[in-house]
């Protein structure tokens, strides 16, 4: 029913200016992300969350099931002539019985190349308390600001936002069915019958290809909403996980936990110097006086 795949759009001035954040612990690792201009993408089995990527793929018989409810009303309501609305009908009903083999080999194709997919998780903001906690030693670690990685990396990824849910995204909607059915079975039967012919296959295409960009996107993107605090959003590489290479002109600021060792601001600083990223700017974190926030200000060397 679909696959991973996202369409191509320009990339807006705003995008391109905003930062996102990655918060680490001081260690070899983090490190190597200055020392080797380097990030790791992960594979999703890796992740701290058992539900990644659990979005459930189409289940053809449940949808076609409620399509075939929605026809009874549609037809009620006579938007098709019975010879269609029996014809239609016919069509989910063999659906229903048969379902698709074939749909759900490529499923299972699917789920092994999402085995493969690289994703590298950011944040939208440098300045919350928890992820601090979580992902960079108790406050002791460092935030690294990047101006878009995604644009930068080797080879380029993609930039998606998470989105925070109670429940799955219901791929099962049959709302992409019925507008197929309506469009071509009541809107467009005025044409002639080439005109309507290509028509019908372009539309086909259309929605198939809504439904790929729909459903690949859930699956890739849907969290549990408890994880919101986090702001996430993921860098994708569709092909493989594993280090990969970027410009490191793309980093912008690196911030310090507070309770970060002097010792390691001073290292982060020379490495900065000594692999030629002078441009970089660096913030450290402190208490808010009145509330439970952290302050960003700018620490001078």
């Amino acid at each position: 029913m679909f696959r991973v795949f996202f369409a191509k759009k320009p990339t807006t001035k705003s995008e391109k200016l905003m930062l996102s954040y990655k918060y680490r612990a001081i260690n070899k690792y983090s490190l190597d992300i200055l020392n080797h201009n380097s990030v790791y993408f992960s594979k999703y089995t890796d992740f701290n969350d058992p539900f990644e990527l659990s979005t459930p793929f189409p289940n053809l018989a449940r949808m076609y099931t409620r399509a075939s409810a929605e026809l009874d009303q549609l037809h009620k309501s006579g938007i098709f002539s019975s010879e269609i609305y029996q014809e239609l009908k016919n069509i989910c009903a063999k659906i229903i019985k048969n379902g698709n083999p074939k749909l759900d080999e490529t499923h299972k194709k699917i789920r092994e190349r999402m085995s493969r997919v690289g994703i590298y998780s950011l944040s939208q903001v440098n300045n919350e308390i928890l992820m601090w906690s979580h992902y960079a030693d108790n406050h002791k670690g460092f935030c690294i600001g990047f101006e878009s990685l995604h644009l930068n990396t080797i080879p380029l990824t993609k930039k998606l936002p998470v989105n925070y849910k109670t429940t799955f995204t219901d791929l099962d909607d049959p709302k992409i069915i019925i507008n197929f059915y309506t469009e071509v079975f009541h809107n467009l039967l005025h044409l002639p019958e080439n005109e309507w012919q290509a028509k019908r296959e372009k539309l086909a295409k259309k929605l198939k290809h809504e439904d790929d960009q729909r459903g690949g996107l859930s699956v890739l993107t849907d969290k549990y909403e408890k994880w919101s605090y986090e702001q996430e959003v993921r860098l994708i590489d569709q092909k493989n996980f594993g280090l990969k290479q970027f410009d490191p002109k793309c980093i912008k600021s690196i911030t310090f936990g507070l309770r970060a060792d002097p010792k390691d601001v001073k290292e982060i600083q020379k490495i900065c110097r000594e692999t030629n990223k002078e441009h970089i700017t660096f913030y450290k974190t402190e208490k808010h006086d009145e509330k439970f926030e952290l302050n960003i200000v700018e620490l001078h060397t």
